[in-house]
């Protein structure tokens, strides 16, 4: 028998989709939970025969997907940011200071190893894409979020391909005492408009594609589509935050600042430069509660950026 502490997962990127380079570099993988699995879909036989009994079944596709679930801390999902994204950070001109943009026209590809070390059972996803990614926080608790990932192919080999795998990051994940700035156009959300809680959400909406011929159940490639990046965040009703309101109706832009900063100085930034009002989620009335705002953003038209800063 084993648990989740007997399961290590491994990550590297590759140099062309599925394939990997000569040496790869090997990342240990920090994260809470992870649902990644090949799980395939059978089609029952219509057949009708001398009997009543069943006929059987055929598998007729797969897929090798799921999600990773992590605690965010520096250094430690920024090949996930990345890979959303479709871009690598590149040096600012700034010492220490990388920045990222976010919708490429190409998404990367990784291979990503999943080794139950108790078992020996060992699942080698390859030409993974991820397709959406997440960070999410509030006012009383960690700051987690999750990336999807989807291969174009699978493996269970009897040794794992992973060779002097890099150790897993060491520095500290992240709560809400990290969040140093929020800003909605360009005003303190502090003592002005409270801000209780945020999502980022950026999906890059993949098809997948399977081709007949292609020796496989499991879809030889995806599709990038639209890339949607959202930003949802629950504000006291304030007589600074009423004034967005009329936004939605408007469709004027807004812009968006979130920062993080760790306890040793490691910080990202999150720059929201042309975002839509769609929905002002103004609560409902009632005795005791207090008024708030669970307002929903879309960045459009420009590409918004991720800002990070190594200690």
């Amino acid at each position: 028998m084993s648990k989740g502490t007997d399961v290590v997962i491994h990550i590297a990127k590759e140099e062309t989709p599925n394939t990997l380079p000569v040496v790869p570099e090997w990342h240990t993988l920090r994260r809470n939970s992870d649902s990644l699995k090949k799980t395939v879909s059978l089609t029952q036989s219509d057949e009708i025969v001398d009997s009543r009994f069943e006929q059987g079944s055929v598998a007729t596709s797969a897929e090798a997907v799921g999600n990773i679930e992590y605690e965010l801390s520096a250094l430690s999902q920024d090949m996930f940011f990345e890979g959303v994204a479709g871009n690598m950070f590149v040096d600012s001109g700034t010492p220490s200071v990388s920045t990222l943009e976010i919708g490429g026209d190409t998404l990367p590809t990784y291979t990503i190893v999943k080794h139950d070390k108790k078992v020996g059972f060992i699942q080698v996803f390859s030409g993974c894409r991820i397709g959406e990614l997440t960070i999410q926080g509030d006012t009383e608790g960690k700051i987690t979020g999750s990336a999807s990932i989807s291969a174009t192919g699978y493996d269970n080999p009897v040794a794992t391909p992973v060779v002097n795998p890099l150790a897993a990051t060491d520095t500290p994940f992240m709560s809400s005492i990290n969040v140093n700035e929020f800003k909605i156009s360009g005003v303190s959300t502090v003592g002005t408009a409270c801000a209780e809680s945020f999502t980022i959400s950026i999906n890059n909406n993949l098809t997948a594609k399977p081709c007949l011929g292609n020796g496989s159940l499991i879809p030889n490639r995806y599709t990038e589509g639209n890339v949607s990046i959202t930003l949802n965040v629950t504000l006291a009703l304030t007589t600074t935050s009423k004034a967005w309101i009329p936004y939605v109706e408007s469709r004027q832009n807004m812009t968006a600042e979130i920062g993080l900063e760790d306890s040793i100085g490691n910080a990202y930034g999150f720059n929201f430069t042309k975002l839509e009002l769609d929905n002002d989620g103004l609560s409902d009335t009632n005795k005791n509660d207090d008024h708030t705002l669970a307002m929903e953003f879309r960045q459009v038209k420009e590409a918004p950026t991720i800002t990070r800063t190594e200690a």
